[in-house]
């Protein structure tokens, strides 16, 4: 079902606030900072398999979220719905992960980063 405009505004939304919140995190964290210093990814977001962003970390730096289907080191697959009840904290992600509800591309380090990026 294809999600309203409002809808894609929302998730986009919600990422840049997640965005804002690790780089609060890097400013109040020396020790969180130094290692996205030596960090250099890529990551794409697909969500509901029709809304698609990417964003880079590198060298300690959070690119904006932008727009589109592109290639990254760590991709992510998740339906919107399952996205929300994993921020508000109605699901647990590791379960979610588990239950194929998101699916994550990655080497294994690149998956201990990602869940230790968005703690």
């Amino acid at each position: 079902m294809p999600q309203s405009t409002s809808g894609v505004r929302e998730i986009k939304d919600i990422l840049e606030q997640l965005r804002n919140n690790v780089i609060e995190r890097m400013n109040k964290d020396e020790k969180f900072r130094s290692k996205l210093e030596k960090i250099d990814k890529k990551f794409s977001v697909d969500f509901d398999g029709s809304i698609f962003y990417h964003f880079s970390i590198s060298n300690g730096h959070i690119s904006e979220i932008m727009d589109g289907k592109e290639d990254g080191d760590i991709s992510i697959s998740v339906e919107s719905e399952v996205f929300r009840k994993i921020l508000a904290k109605e699901l647990d992600p590791m379960e979610a992960y588990f239950e194929k509800k998101i699916r994550v591309k990655a080497s294994l380090l690149d998956k201990l980063f990602l869940t230790e990026l968005f703690k």
